[in-house]
Parts: C-alpha cells; sequence; structure tokens
C-alpha cells in the first residue's frame, strides 16, 4: 500500500509551543545575539526586513552553485562534438535549444543530456569509451585514473561469454539520442546496499556527461557535502582471482590531495553514505 506524502504546514511563529521558542532564542543568544537586537526587531517595519532575509538566504542556500545556462551547456557539447570528432548533427543542436528543460530546484539537480552512440551492447561499450575519452580529455591524462579492471568486454558465465559492461534496463534499450534529463546526485546516500536502491532511474553513461560537463563540481567532491557518483544504471561484472565472478557498479570520484578524478567500481553492496546513488527526476 502506498503512503501519502504529508506535507508540513508552517505555523505563524505565535502559535508554537514556548519551548521552540525557548530554543530559538538560546540559538540566538548563542550568535551573539543581545536585547538590542531583540529592540531592534521590534521596531517598526524591522520584522519584515528579516523575514524576507532569511526567506532570500533560504533560497540562496538551496541553489546549485553549479548551475549552467542552456547557452553554456550547449556550448559545451559542441566543443566536445567538435574536439571528439563525434559527428553530432547540427539540427540535433537546434533541437536542444527549442525543447531546453528549465533548471531543476534542489542543491543537488542537475540538467543535463543523455548522448548515447550506436544501438544494443555495441552501442553501451562505444558510448562508455566516448564519455571517458572526454573525461580524460576536460580534467587532463594527469588528473583522470580509471581502474584498469574497468573495460568493455566479455567474461565467462555459466558456460557461455556475456558483456561485463551491460545497463540495468536492458542493452536493448540502447538508441542513439541526444536528449536532455534532469538528474538529483543527491539520492540514496543512506542505503543497505547499492542493490537494494538501484532501480529503471538509476543512472548510467548519463552520469558520465555529468563529469565532463560539470568538471569544477567533481573537483570539488569532499565526500560529505558533494558525496561519491555510483553510475548503478550500469551492470559490471569481472571475474575475480578466484574464478568466482564480482557484481560490481562503476563509481566516479574525487581524490582531493592528489587532485585526481577517479573512474572505479565498488561491489554491489557497498553502503558508505560518503557516495550516492543518483537518479534521472525527468
Amino acid at each position: 500500500m502506498c503512503k501519502e506524502r504529508v506535507t508540513l504546514v508552517a505555523k505563524p511563529i505565535t502559535k508554537i509551543e514556548h519551548d521552540v521558542l525557548n530554543s530559538t532564542l538560546r540559538s540566538l543568544g548563542d550568535a551573539g545575539g543581545t536585547t538590542e537586537h531583540l529592540d531592534w526587531m521590534r521596531g517598526r517595519g524591522h520584522a519584515k526586513l528579516l523575514i524576507r532575509f532569511v526567506d532570500e538566504q533560504r533560497t540562496l542556500l538551496e541553489q546549485n552553485p553549479y548551475e549552467m545556462s542552456v547557452q553554456k551547456q550547449i556550448d559545451a557539447l559542441r566543443d566536445a562534438d567538435h574536439q571528439e570528432k563525434r559527428g553530432v548533427p547540427e539540427e540535433n543542436f537546434i533541437h536542444l535549444a527549442a525543447t531546453a528543460l528549465a533548471w531543476p530546484q534542489g542543491k543537488r539537480a542537475y540538467r543535463s543530456f543523455r548522448i548515447r552512440f550506436g544501438e544494443g551492447s555495441e552501442g553501451v561499450q562505444q558510448t562508455f569509451e566516448h564519455h571517458v575519452d572526454r573525461i580524460k580529455s576536460v580534467f587532463g591524462r594527469a588528473h583522470f585514473r580509471r581502474w584498469g579492471a574497468l573495460r568493455p568486454g566479455e567474461v565467462p558465465c555459466n558456460g557461455e561469454l556475456i558483456q561485463a559492461l551491460r545497463l540495468l534496463n536492458g542493452d536493448a534499450t540502447h538508441k542513439a539520442v541526444v536528449e536532455w534529463v534532469i538528474v538529483d546526485l543527491g539520492t540514496h546516500r543512506k542505503r543497505k546496499s547499492i542493490k537494494a536502491v538501484r532501480g529503471v532511474k538509476s543512472l548510467a553513461d548519463e552520469l558520465l556527461v555529468i563529469a565532463w560537463m560539470f568538471p569544477n563540481m567533481i573537483r570539488d567532491m569532499d565526500e560529505d557535502i558533494l558525496p561519491g557518483l555510483f553510475a548503478a544504471g550500469y551492470e559490471f561484472t569481472r571475474l575475480g582471482k578466484d574464478g568466482k565472478l564480482l557484481e560490481e557498479v562503476p563509481v566516479i570520484y574525487s581524490s582531493n590531495p592528489d587532485e585526481l578524478v577517479n573512474l572505479g567500481a565498488s561491489d554491489c553492496s557497498y553502503d558508505n553514505d560518503h557516495y550516492s546513488v543518483p537518479e534521472l527526476l525527468g
């Protein structure tokens, strides 16, 4: 049974309990507030100024500092297409400009692209390698490290060969496309495992595009405010040292002391909340 979402309605200050009011006054005092500050707040029109200031600051704090304009994003795509020689038709750029989505609300929400080349399993591999090349180009070879085992290919499974890197939604869903997407990079930090929260909305190659389109955000990752990011829309299978198949998920994170951007993989059971499992919002 689906649970109804409960919306909390803000109460007037005059309607809240005295213990809440007292804790608010203590917070003001701890911040250096004095009776002079309280006298000012009670001055004619000053309370309205204070409430307006608080609302403005809340809005600023909830904004994504890495927000980009539509034009800058299209320019970034155009630069990538030119430098990597991907051959995106001009009509695609025109269509993107005409169909741009509004930048989403939320500090960890982003407007970005899904950019796929080829079809099926071959297209999955081609798209992965194209975006990895672009990430390496944006950050520079000296500042990008890719785990050697994280490569498309084939691995033996139950007497047959399967693709090591696959889409969770099925490789048959992979078609050549360039389109807008809206993503939330802050979802599923608290989880029992990646496997427990991954699903049809989990990011795959969309996360690789995020990495090269928003390089400053990637560089600023601190595993606290800005967590590492799992591309749980991918399935990655490899042979362990004991010959057993290991189920893993690609991950992007930054090593700030080394100024390195890392592309690796971790087990599906990984539950560390310094990493999120991002999802598509639209």
